[in-house]
């Protein structure tokens, strides 16, 4: 079964795991965020928290199969030690590191999710919002570490991914904004009655 194992194309699999990986927490963000608007509602809204957070679980277990073949990948091998203690690399440190430190991110950020109603909800907001930089710790993972980036294609769905998940956040901000003023403006017209 090693030699098997041996034989996989283990350098193409630990690139398409890490892109697909990409891809899925950059989904599963974009979907999360749009759940959030208070323009969403009822049958849609619970259609994106199901795909948010399908994609985002399907994101975890790609990171974790990126992991692993890097493991027994025989043309850039890396240890468990490597890959679990961030900047413990002996070539790229940083690189590596901030890869491992957006996988605990999103360990994070996915566990306190499952228990949310145990939570504070305050706390899980801020927690929640650790995603941000979880992404962003991968966008720099993968454009640094990723061996692909000089491909036009890849380089352009970093920027194209990252680009989008600005533009929905705005939406959503001011979505919110809009919403809180309408409340503000009708809870004024009703003082204003009595």
């Amino acid at each position: 079964m090693a030699d098997w194992l041996l034989q996989l194309p283990t350098w193409m699999i630990a690139r398409a795991t890490g892109l697909i990986a990409y891809y899925l927490l950059f989904a599963g963000m974009f979907l999360g965020i749009l759940y959030g608007t208070p323009k969403l509602t009822g049958v849609w809204k619970t259609r994106f928290y199901r795909w948010h957070s399908r994609t985002q679980n399907l994101g975890l277990l790609f990171i974790l199969a990126h992991a692993m073949v890097l493991v027994i990948d025989h043309y850039s091998p890396f240890s468990w030690s490597d890959l679990l203690i961030p900047f413990s690399h002996p070539e790229h440190p940083v690189v590596y590191g901030i890869g491992s430190l957006a996988f605990y991110g999103m360990l994070v950020v996915l566990l306190t999710s499952d228990f949310r109603l145990l939570m504070n909800g305050k706390l899980w907001i801020a927690l929640h919002l650790l995603a941000y930089p979880v992404y962003f710790l991968a966008l720099l993972h993968g454009i640094f570490a990723g061996t692909d980036t000089q491909s036009v294609p890849v380089f352009a769905g970093y920027l194209v991914t990252a680009a989008a998940l600005l533009a929905v956040t705005f939406y959503r901000a001011s979505a919110e904004k809009q919403a809180a003023e309408s409340r503000s403006g009708r809870s004024r017209y009703q003082t204003r009655r009595l």
